[in-house]
């Protein structure tokens, strides 16, 4: 904003006769109502040309809002949808990038309440053909697997029997009741895959079978017949049963 001194002083001098009255007066006071004489004036303009706020002129700067989404009223017609378009546009800008923010959120929760939650087990397959070298496919043994192990019994075979009868029950239990019993696993892996699957009477032949089977191969016990024989017996109609 600018001020111009002069102007100023001529609106001032009005109210300041008695200023310049008491200033240049005192010899000759006014009387009162009268127009200030020329010295009073003079006197006057020289002592506001010395005040420093109103000796010379200055800019004033001041912000104010600038209505800038909309052109002036004499704007050309396609000015005019221009702006219209771009207000339309970031719109549809927002909403655009609203649902990208979204989908982004949702498949983030996604990832993060599948990666917290208990993870299930891989089933596993129950159609093992091996377990360690044993092989316990049906189709390797014979259909009638405890009277053969006692056929090799009675011929003298006792550990040919043991191990007839230990494949057999291997091969029941993966192939005919669905216990997961893998090529790797040992001895003691396999009766606990047994006994959190089978029934107790066919969980418990199959822990004695084992017992006898460790027993003569790798404690190197000579197994008596009897209980080789009482195993043989007792396959069919333990492991050759329905399923539990």
């Amino acid at each position: 904003m600018l001020l111009r001194p002069k102007a100023l002083t001529l609106a001032l001098l009005l109210g300041c006769h008695g200023v310049g009255a008491q200033t240049l007066g005192a010899q000759t006071p006014a009387p009162p109502g009268s127009p200030p004489t020329h010295e009073e004036v003079q006197a006057a303009i020289a002592k506001l040309r010395n005040d420093p706020n109103l000796g010379s002129e200055h800019t004033v700067r001041s912000l104010r809002w600038v209505d800038s989404k909309s052109p002036p009223p004499e704007s050309p017609a396609w000015v005019v949808g221009l702006f219209q378009f771009l207000g339309q546009a970031a719109s549809v800008l927002i909403w655009a990038a609203g649902g990208v923010a979204v989908a982004v959120a949702a498949v983030w929760t996604y990832r993060l309440l599948k990666a917290r939650a208990p993870k299930a087990s891989v089933a596993r397959s129950v159609t093992a053909s091996h377990v360690g070298k044993l092989d316990i496919r049906p189709a390797s043994l014979p259909e009638d697997v405890g009277g053969t192990a006692l056929a090799l019994l009675r011929a003298g075979r006792t550990r040919d029997a043991l191990s007839l009868l230990y494949r057999g029950g291997l091969s029941r239990a993966v192939h005919r009741f669905g216990v997961t019993i893998e090529e790797s696993f040992t001895e003691g892996e396999a009766l606990r895959a047994v006994n959190a699957r089978l029934d107790r009477p066919r969980a418990e032949y199959i822990n004695d079978l084992v017992m006898l089977w460790q027993r003569t191969v790798y404690a190197g016990e000579n197994a008596g017949p009897d209980p080789v024989a009482a195993l043989c017996t007792r396959f069919a109609p333990t492991l050759d049963g329905g399923v539990p």
